[in-house]
Parts: C-alpha cells; sequence; structure tokens
C-alpha cells in the first residue's frame, strides 16, 4: 500500500516510588513529590521544594501517585507546603488514633 507509514504511538511515562519503595513506571504523572535524601513529601508546587531544586535537590527527587505510597515508603510531609499533616507527624503517635507515619519526629 503506497503511503501507508507506520506511526508509533509514543506515551509519556513517569518513574514513581511504590509503597514498598520499588520504582514503578506509570503513565500517570504523580500526585506528590519527595525528597529521597530527607524522606519527605509534599506537593508538587512547594516553595521549599521549588527553590531547593537549584541547590542539587533534583538529584533526590522522587515522585508518589498518592500520599500513602509516601507514608508507606517510609517519608513525612513537608511543612511548608502540608502544613495541617505535618503538625499530625509532629504531634506523634501517642494519643492519636489513626497515626499512619513510620517516621517518627525527634
Amino acid at each position: 500500500m503506497a503511503g501507508v507509514m507506520n506511526k508509533e504511538v509514543l506515551m509519556k511515562t513517569y518513574k514513581l516510588l511504590a509503597a514498598d519503595g520499588s520504582t514503578v513506571i506509570s503513565e500517570t504523572p504523580g500526585t506528590l513529590g519527595g525528597n529521597s535524601k530527607a524522606r519527605i513529601y509534599g506537593r508538587l508546587d512547594c516553595s521549599a521544594a521549588n527553590s531547593a531544586l537549584s541547590k542539587g535537590y533534583a538529584q533526590h527527587r522522587v515522585f508518589f501517585a498518592n500520599e500513602q505510597d509516601a507514608i508507606q515508603a517510609g517519608y513525612r510531609p513537608c511543612g511548608r507546603c502540608m502544613p495541617a499533616e505535618y503538625k499530625k507527624w509532629k504531634s506523634g503517635p501517642e494519643g492519636n488514633g489513626s497515626y499512619p507515619w513510620k517516621l517518627l519526629p525527634k
């Protein structure tokens, strides 16, 4: 058939960190970003994370599909962009019925 070209459809994919800490490839971008060195997760538009990109933070940046995956992977919330979650995390598990974080505050 003259004039018929084989058109390949390329899908954009994203590397996300799963709850078990493994990397998964997804066709859907993550909803949260994180710092693998500091083990902190937060919103993609976080001013603290975005200002740290120029200081080498990009090499430690990870992405999560959702907050539950970030928590299960052992990350804690960012105090700047997630103040309510950070406050709950910082208060610790004692007297806090549903405390999902593995990483405890100091």
